[in-house]
Parts: structure tokens; C-alpha cells; sequence
């Protein structure tokens, strides 16, 4: 089980610790956390997936290893324990990285810049707890300070990052052992009470409670990233299911009609009813498992279209995709259930034949008696109101996604590239303002750059740094207002003009604004606005979160700041050059002449001649920014690829249903024409039944469309879920479609040769 703390799932080393020694509810307990380590022994990034692992992660989970051993308490120590750092390698990484040689244990494994020992390699069928994202390299928790020595997360109690996980005592259920943890919840709390937070905040700290639910099945950053998403790509497989069963009925029900004159016999000479059914049934399920071959290919392959879909150069998603019993049972299951379904409606008509008048009759048409409506082209209608329904859908998926492609972001994100310069904690922080001025400076002068610019957060990553921003001398009455809530940004000077930010007002930071100058501060145009209502912004005074007080320089128009898709939020900007505690790490953000690969071999040549030391992560910035919105285009794909498939099927099943109407009436059709009537008339009586089959659907359709649009509301961006534009498009493509393919038929019924047709009656 895992254990959340107020339904936290990412909880704090020192929560961890607390709760491995006081809980009484587990009879083992592990903690984790995933982390990308740089392979590289300088220059550009070579990363891998790795995790932080607790002592007893793998004795918990019941995991023995393939070689070697692996990590147990003793490793888990600060420092490494008495045999230095150590780590345990995944079955599909000693593969890949050391091509299977079982000389590998004791061997020495390079993680950012620092020496690890392999000492074991786990077996082919664990791959951790990430589904989607398999382990390559395991190293200890306690670790953590030897490649992150600018900050210890081991003792901070206010960062959360690990997931924490029981196996339960007995025959506990996850409510006894939230019950159990109940008893131990304030010792545990007390001992990690983060003591740099207010009198309040510490109140509603000691105030949590701790809560279970199952871990069986382990967890997915991408399950719950685009869960909607995927969720709505099963919605409109099973709608193109449908239709394509719906078909498959059909034809049934013509084959069956077609064979009229054989059941009748059969049932005449003493046939019983479910005999003659169960033969129909065995044909239809016989047909749908023909299929299941195929589909499973197609299955496979279009899986690897979605994975490739939602993978990106910095988390690649990696899904086990191989078949196994449960899909193959599951596929053959609803195989059976789609033959079964589909082929018991026209089995059922068939057999309820008068075999007297069909034996009378020649098997001339009484299954489908005179009705206009009969069972084939109520299923067409269906097929046509689900394929409008799906074309409503993708409409709505492609617009948002245009909309977010065409959304204002307060920048220019073409022809820039990000450059993630990580010094490794091997550069002193007193060094470090100077060394990102040194990047920006020797960036600036490389052929092809127009300027360049460094940022502690880059825009649209996702990440973000916030907190109060006021008016010296504003009093704020209640604690819980977050009216105030600013995101905040450290940048260097020319950030502004790189991104080509307008200033709005006053001056951007410069070389002058340093540790020894006075605090100042840039703010965006929504924050001047609230902050400063009626009067002029500049050399005003603001403090942040009630600590350092900073003078208003210059204010900005509004830039997106964490992804495409928010309102614009409150934004405020500090000099990098006044940051008298800088990360490790920084972003240059470079504006080219052409393209931004093209800069990457320059601006590596120069950056590692100069800092050689340094570790660096190319990205075009605008490929960033696709990525934040890759749901929706996930979205859009599936739902344009099965939108068009679906009204392909639909206008096929109204073709069909059409061409064999024409068909059976074509006697009716002769003495018509023989009795005076036009081609015309001919040609709006095949007409009138395409139609109303077409109105029919298009209603329902639209009824189904209507119906669904909450449900899209939370995955469509700039647009209402019942756009009438998209409506009325829908209609018109799925009509004109619809005309098309019953024009065909109709003009073959108005040239029958009224001769030929009353002497074929």
C-alpha cells in the first residue's frame, strides 16, 4: 500500500524516516523517488532514468537479484555506508550499456560526475515501480547529498519527493492500517515539522493525518498526465467499434434476407428455430475471430503511434507494448461479444420467416417486408449520428489545438534555443553569478547569435517559483488570501529583448544591478496593475512575501509562465546579478539568425573550451513549448484519424444499405416506370429514404454532441464544447458525404430498363 499524508503522495525524507521507525501497521516499509543521472563525462548530457531507493526497497517488494546483490540498509547511509556509494543496475540497462558481461559487478559506474560500484543487476521482469518509466540505475537515498551538495534533501523538511510504500502486517486491509497509523500520526508529525514555517503553517502542519490505498499495480506519471486524454481515445474507438459492427450487421442481415429460401426449407422439413440460429451465430462469431488477427497487429502498431505520441527527448515514455494471455483473452472476448451482438439480431429475423409465403414467394422480400425504416437502416442511422458525434469531436480537439498554437504568450519563442548549464555543485556559489555572466557574454559573441540572455526558470517548463508580492506597508488580514500569489523569475540583462518582452515602462536590469546595488525588481503589466491601480509603478516600493523590500525599475507586458493553457498570472522579475544564493544550475536562453540546431555545435565548441567542467541540454525552445500542450495533439490525431475512419464506415454502410434497397425493389421500381414514372421521380424516391436516414442521424447526432459537451469542457481550450460552427460544419461535411454515396445507387435505379426489370419479376 501507499501511504499519502492529507492526500500528499510525495511526502519529505524526514516524514520517511519517522514513519520507517514508528509505524505499526506494515511489515516492511520502502521509500522512492525517480531521477534522471547524467552518464556523460563532461559536455552534453547523456541521461538515463534512475531512482532513489530506500535500504529495504527491493527486500520489500520480494526482489532477488539477477547478479550480484542488492542494496540494503548497510548501503543506504550517508556517505555510502562501508562500501562508498553503491548502485544496482536494471536487466535491460546491463544489456543496452554493458552488452550482458557478467564482469560488470564491481566495476565502477559514473552518475554526475561521481563514482558508483555496481553491485548487482536486478532480474529481467522488474523494472520498478513507474510503468512508464523503467529504472536504469538504483543508488541509495542517503546518497542524495554526493550529487546534489548544494542542497541536502536528506535533513530539509520542506522538500517533497518521495513516495512511500507498506507492505501491510497480516491480514490488514488499508483502512485497519490507516487506523494503526492514527495512534503514531503525531509522534511522526512532530518529528518532522519543518521549522522554518510560520506559527500557522506549523499548526496545519500538526493537523494532517495519514492515509492508504493499494499499490498493486505500481504507478504512471503518463496515466494520470493524459488520463483524460486516453480516456477519450477509447471513447471514440468504441465508437468507431460500433460502427464498424454495425456494418458487419448489416451485411448479416442481407446475407440473411439472401438465404431466405434455404432457411424456409430447413425449418419446413423440421429445423428447429435455435438449431438454424445457432448455425447463423457460429458464422458471425467465425467472422468477428477472423478479424482478430489483424486487429491485434493493428493494435500493436498503433500503440507505438500513441507512445511515440506522448514520448519527448526528456522523458521518453517506455510501455511494455508485448502481448500477453490477459490482452490476448481480453481481445478474443470482446471478439466474441462483437460476433455474438452483432450477428443475433439479423439470426433472430432470419428464422422468424412464414415459410409458407417465402416457399409461395420465391424468397422475394419478406424479411424486409414494405417498411422504410426496418432494422439495416435504423443501424445506418445509428452509424451516421455516432460518426457526427465523432466528427463534432475532432473538429473540437483539432481547433483547440490550433487555438493553443495561435495563443499570444507574451514572447517569441522562433529561433531560440535553451541551453541547461548545470555546474554540478562543483563550481562555489560566490562563483556563480559570474560564471552564468561569463555563459551569457561568450553565447552572445558566437557566429549566428543575435543576443542572449540566462533565466533561473524557463517559461513554459512546468516549473515555478511563487509567493506574496505587496506594497511596502500593506497589511494582508487574512493568511489564506491568495489574491497576492505572484510567480517569480531570476533573469540576467537583455532576458527581455531575447524574448522580445515588451517594456512597458521604466528600464530593464542591467550590469549595474548587483549584490552591492539596491534591490530592484521588473513587474509584469497584471502585477504593476494590482499592485500600484491609480498611480505610476516606477521607484515604488514592493516586499516580497513580508522579507526583502525591492524598488520598481520597470514594468513588462504579460508573458505565459508555466504553460500555454493558464490565465495570465501575476509575474515579477529579479536580476540574476543580485541573487546572493544561486542554484547550481541555469538556462541560456539564445536567440539565433536561422534555426536553433544550428547553433547547438558552435555554442558547445565555445561553452566547453571555456568551462570545460560544465554540463549542458540543448533544446529548441519552441519544441518546448509543444510539449506542454502534447495531450491535446494526442487528442486532435486520434480523434481526426477515427473521426475520418468513422465516417468512411458510415458513408460505406449507407452505400450498401442504399445499392441493396435498389436491389430488391427493382421490380417496383419497373412497373413504376412502366406505369409513366420520371427518373426523376425514380431518383427522389432512393433519394427521400438516404435522406431521412441522414436527418435521423444528424439529429441524434447532434443530440449526442450536446449531450457530451461537459465532458469536453476540461480538454478544450478557447472555444465552447457546443461551437455552433463546428455543429453546422459537422452536418455539412457528413451530408454532402452522405448525398454522394447514395447519388450512385439512386441514378442506377433511374436508368432500370422497365422490360428487363418486369421480366426479371
Amino acid at each position: 500500500m501507499e501511504l499519502l499524508l492529507d492526500g500528499n503522495d510525495t511526502l519529505t525524507n524526514p516524514i520517511w524516516e519517522a514513519v520507517r521507525d514508528a509505524q505499526n501497521a506494515c511489515s516492511g516499509t520502502l521509500a522512492y523517488s525517480t531521477a534522471r543521472f547524467d552518464l556523460a563525462e563532461q559536455g552534453e548530457k547523456r541521461l538515463t532514468q534512475g531512482v532513489w531507493v530506500s535500504g529495504d526497497y527491493f527486500n520489500v517488494l520480494g526482489i532477488s537479484p539477477f547478479l550480484g546483490r542488492l542494496i540494503t540498509r548497510d548501503d543506504d547511509q550517508p556517505g555510502g555506508g562501508k562500501f562508498g556509494p553503491v548502485a544496482v543496475i536494471s536487466y535491460r540497462f546491463w544489456q543496452s550499456h554493458f552488452g550482458g558481461d557478467p564482469g560488470v559487478i564491481g566495476t565502477t559506474l559514473r552518475l554526475d560526475r561521481v563514482s558508483f560500484q555496481i553491485v548487482g543487476i536486478s532480474p529481467p521482469d522488474f523494472s520498478g515501480l513507474e510503468i512508464d518509466g523503467p529504472f536504469s540505475v538504483a543508488i541509495p537515498i542517503a546518497c542524495e547529498p554526493i550529487l546534489r551538495p548544494d542542497h541536502n534533501s536528506l535533513a530539509d523538511r520542506s522538500t517533497w519527493w518521495l513516495r512511500i510504500l507498506g507492505r501491510l502486517e497480516g491480514d490488514l486491509t488499508p483502512e485497519q492500517a490507516s487506523a494503526r497509523l492514527a495512534a503514531v500520526t503525531p509522534q511522526i508529525l512532530q518529528r518532522s515539522l519543518p521549522l522554518d514555517w510560520g506559527a500557522q503553517g506549523q499548526k496545519d502542519f500538526l493537523q494532517q493525518k495519514f492515509g492508504a490505498r493499494s499499490a498493486v499495480h505500481g504507478f504512471s506519471g503518463m496515466g494520470g498526465e493524459h488520463r483524460t486524454a486516453l480516456f477519450a481515445s477509447m471513447t471514440v474507438v468504441a465508437c468507431v467499434l460500433l460502427i464498424a459492427c454495425a456494418n458487419i450487421a448489416n451485411l448479416l442481415l442481407a446475407r440473411a434476407t439472401a438465404r431466405q429460401q434455404e432457411i424456409a426449407v430447413r425449418l419446413a422439413i423440421g429445423a428447429g428455430r435455435a438449431r438454424v440460429m445457432r448455425q447463423l451465430l457460429t458464422e458471425s462469431i467465425l467472422l468477428a475471430l477472423l478479424g482478430l488477427p489483424g486487429g491485434l497487429l493493428l493494435a500493436k502498431w498503433g500503440a507505438k503511434l500513441l507512445v511515440g505520441l506522448v514520448s519527448n527527448p526528456r522523458h521518453n515514455v517506455d510501455l511494455d507494448l508485448s502481448m500477453d494471455l490477459r490482452v490476448l483473452g481480453f481481445t478474443a472476448g470482446i471478439a466474441l461479444l462483437t460476433g455474438l451482438l452483432f450477428g443475433l439480431a439479423p439470426a433472430w429475423r432470419a428464422t422468424r420467416v412464414s415459410t409458407s409465403d417465402v416457399l409461395k414467394q420465391g424468397a422475394r422480400g419478406s424479411i424486409a417486408g414494405g417498411a422504410r425504416f426496418h432494422l439495416g437502416k435504423a443501424l445506418v442511422a445509428g452509424q451516421v449520428a455516432l460518426s457526427l458525434a465523432l466528427l463534432v469531436a475532432a473538429g473540437l480537439f483539432l481547433a483547440t489545438l490550433r487555438n493553443l498554437l495561435n495563443e499570444p504568450l507574451g514572447f517569441a519563442q522562433q529561433n531560440v534555443l535553451t541551453v541547461r548549464v548545470d555546474t554540478l555543485g562543483q563550481v562555489p556559489k560566490e562563483q556563480r553569478v559570474a560564471l552564468f555572466a561569463d555563459l551569457v557574454e561568450l553565447a552572445r559573441q558566437t557566429p549566428g547569435v543575435i543576443s542572449a540572455a540566462s533565466a533561473f526558470i524557463t517559461p513554459l517548463s512546468g516549473l515555478g517559483w511563487n509567493g506574496d508580492l505587496l506594497p511596502v506597508g500593506t497589511v494582508v488580514a487574512d493568511r489564506k488570501d491568495r489574491t497576492h500569489m505572484t510567480w517569480f523569475n531570476r533573469v540576467s540583462p537583455e532576458y527581455f529583448s531575447t524574448l522580445r518582452t515588451p517594456l512597458l515602462m521604466g528600464r530593464a536590469f542591467n550590469a549595474r544591478d548587483t549584490q552591492g546595488s539596491p534591490k530592484v525588481m521588473i513587474l509584469g503589466e497584471k502585477t504593476a496593475r494590482e499592485c500600484f491601480p491609480a498611480a505610476n509603478p516606477i521607484g515604488r516600493m514592493v516586499s516580497q512575501g513580508g522579507g526583502d523590500s525591492y524598488e520598481v525599475v520597470g514594468v513588462v507586458r504579460d508573458s505565459k509562465y508555466r504553460n500555454v493553457q493558464e490565465e495570465l498570472r501575476r509575474t515579477a522579475f529579479v536580476p540574476l546579478g543580485q541573487d546572493n544564493d544561486p542554484a547550481a544550475a541555469t538556462t541560456l536562453m539564445v536567440r539565433g539568425q536561422a534555426s536553433p540546431s544550428q547553433l547547438i555545435p558552435a555554442l558547445r565548441t565555445v561553452i566547453m573550451q571555456a568551462h570545460p567542467t560544465l554540463s549542458l541540454e540543448f533544446r529548441p525552445f519552441d519544441l518546448q513549448i509543444l510539449e506542454t500542450f502534447r495531450t491535446q495533439r494526442l487528442i486532435a490525431m486520434t480523434s481526426a484519424i477515427f473521426g475520418a475512419f468513422a465516417l468512411f464506415l458510415a458513408i460505406v454502410g449507407l452505400y450498401g444499405v442504399t445499392s441493396y434497397a435498389v436491389g430488391k425493389r427493382q421490380g417496383e421500381i419497373g412497373v413504376r416506370m412502366a406505369l409513366g414514372a420520371r427518373r426523376s421521380d425514380v431518383l427522389w424516391l432512393v433519394m427521400r429514404d438516404v435522406t431521412l436516414i441522414l436527418a435521423f442521424g444528424a439529429i441524434f447526432g447532434v443530440a449526442i454532441s450536446l449531450g457530451a459537451a461537459r465532458y469536453l469542457s476540461s480538454i478544450i481550450y478557447g472555444l465552447s464544447p457546443t461551437a455552433p460552427a463546428i455543429l453546422v460544419a459537422a452536418v455539412a461535411i457528413l451530408g454532402g458525404a452522405g448525398l454522394l454515396a447514395g447519388i450512385f445507387p439512386a441514378l442506377r435505379a433511374s436508368r432500370i430498363d422497365p422490360a428487363v426489370a418486369l421480366r426479371h419479376e
